[in-house]
């Protein structure tokens, strides 16, 4: 089987403009179409190249979830990490033609900023207990959402129904339907509201892939939180959207969030 791998866009800052954040994001190994039956390899990975892993986080903080017309189906699925690869596997059978939807969760947490471009994973009050000779410039919260669809039928409708991330991209084309050539649309929503105004780049696999957090199409969305885009390339895509806004939690300065879609086009 080919290998695929998908190159993502990152708009987040993570080290004070000088390195930009992980993105974390589940794709399937291999690019095609998948039926009743068929054995789904997933990587589950965070990284700036999606060639190639960057940083293997604790497994705690990483959570694959399976959800089947639009409602959770299980509990985690088992990731096992690949060293040599620098990312999680993990693996799901699908029962059935029923539409699926793996999702990834990198669990929120808190990590703090220094005045010299480094940074430590924690609150303020604890990262501040831990390096006292270090001079905290911002404290951030964070979260990553990310959803692969992998058998949506021609008359699915589930593909559009949200599953209330804080942070979500809803396809308004039905996946199934992708083909190259086409035109995509979504809607992206905070906390369950259009999200207007808001930078969402995509791209596909190989896409200027030797260059770091690079993407085809950069669009805003409309005053519905809708965008769209022309599909330029068959295999694998990636939509995404992030965001960075005061804190909503004590002594914390920003919230930054991070959502993620992954798709197949014919």
């Amino acid at each position: 089987m080919k290998k695929t791998f998908v190159f993502a866009i990152v708009t987040g800052v993570l080290f004070a403009g000088t390195l930009t954040a992980h993105e974390f994001y589940v794709i399937p190994d291999e690019a095609k179409d998948y039926k009743a039956g068929d054995t789904v390899k997933i990587n589950a990975l965070s990284t700036h190249y999606f060639t190639v892993g960057e940083e293997l986080e604790p497994v705690e903080v990483n959570e694959v979830l399976v959800y089947r017309n639009g409602q959770r189906a299980g509990g985690e699925l088992p990731l096992e990490k690949n060293a040599d690869r620098v990312w999680y596997e993990t693996s799901y059978r699908l029962p059935d033609d029923t539409p699926t939807v793996i999702v990834g969760n990198r669990k929120g947490g808190f990590y703090c900023l220094f005045t010299d471009g480094g940074y430590a994973d924690g609150t303020k009050a604890e990262v501040a207990a831990a390096s006292p000779d270090k001079t905290i410039s911002k404290a951030r919260y964070f979260a990553k959402y990310s959803k692969l669809f992998l058998n949506p039928g021609s008359n699915d409708t589930s593909f559009s129904t949200p599953l209330g991330h804080d942070l979500e991209i809803i396809p308004l084309t039905n996946p199934a339907k992708l083909k190259k050539g086409s035109r995509a649309k979504f809607r992206v929503l905070y906390k369950g509201q259009p999200f207007a105004g808001t930078e969402v780049g995509a791209t596909w696999d190989y896409y200027n892939y030797k260059k770091p957090d690079t993407y085809a199409h950069k669009v805003k969305t409309d005053d519905k939180g809708e965008l769209s885009f022309k599909l330029d390339s068959k295999g694998l895509w990636i939509v995404r959207a992030s965001d960075t806004r005061r804190s909503s939690y004590p002594d914390t300065d920003e919230d930054n969030i991070a959502a993620i879609v992954v798709f197949n086009v014919k």
